[in-house]
């Protein structure tokens, strides 16, 4: 991806898993987002991002998470975010208000649960 982030895709019960590696800010926030993006087939039930990896994310970070739900709800797809409690991430999409909070999910399990739910 860049020197900054690096993206590991598997997939999970029809559920595309993107782990990311890092740091997320404003220099590579739309180019991780189209990358993201790209690795969703159409028959896909939703998408998991798992920060677990992530040492760094800023406001950018946020407003992506915001623009990949934004592009998946039209398609029907559900959408969490994987963040360990502590983690910089979560700390950022705790203070980013109510919506951010409700994808948080402590494991990929729950994540994975959440959007096939959806």
């Amino acid at each position: 991806m860049t020197e900054m982030v690096n993206l590991f895709v598997w997939e999970r019960d029809n559920v595309v898993v993107v782990g990311v590696t890092g740091e997320i800010d404003m220099s590579n926030a739309e180019a991780v987002e189209r990358a993201v993006i790209a690795e969703i087939p159409h028959d896909s039930d939703g998408l998991v991002i798992d920060f677990g990896g992530l040492e760094f994310m800023d406001s950018s970070g946020v407003h992506m998470l915001f623009a990949l739900a934004g592009r998946l709800q039209p398609r029907g797809l559900g959408f969490a975010v994987v963040a360990p409690e502590d983690s910089a991430p979560r700390r950022v999409l705790e203070l980013s208000g109510p919506q951010p909070t409700a994808w948080i999910h402590d494991s990929e399990e729950a994540a994975i649960a959440a959007v096939v739910a959806a």
